[in-house]
């Protein structure tokens, strides 16, 4: 989840021993990316999902000083 939104990952074999794609389905269409190793694929997913999260989360507040 992304604040409302499901965003859904899979990352597939193309090949016996790859290369492998990352597949991240989110409410505004889907990111493809292809990737060497299995560890590669997972590490950009967990960098993906981070910036969602980041563009859900609400601003910070700032004081004005006066």
């Amino acid at each position: 989840m992304a604040g409302s939104d499901l965003v859904q990952w899979e990352v597939t074999a193309l090949g016996s021993t790859g290369p492998y794609k990352l597949a991240v389905h989110h409410a505004r269409g889907t990111i493809v990316e292809y990737f060497t190793t299995t560890a590669a694929a997972l590490s950009r997913e967990q960098e993906i999902e981070a910036l969602f999260l980041a563009s859900c989360a609400p601003a910070p507040a700032t004081a004005w000083a006066s």
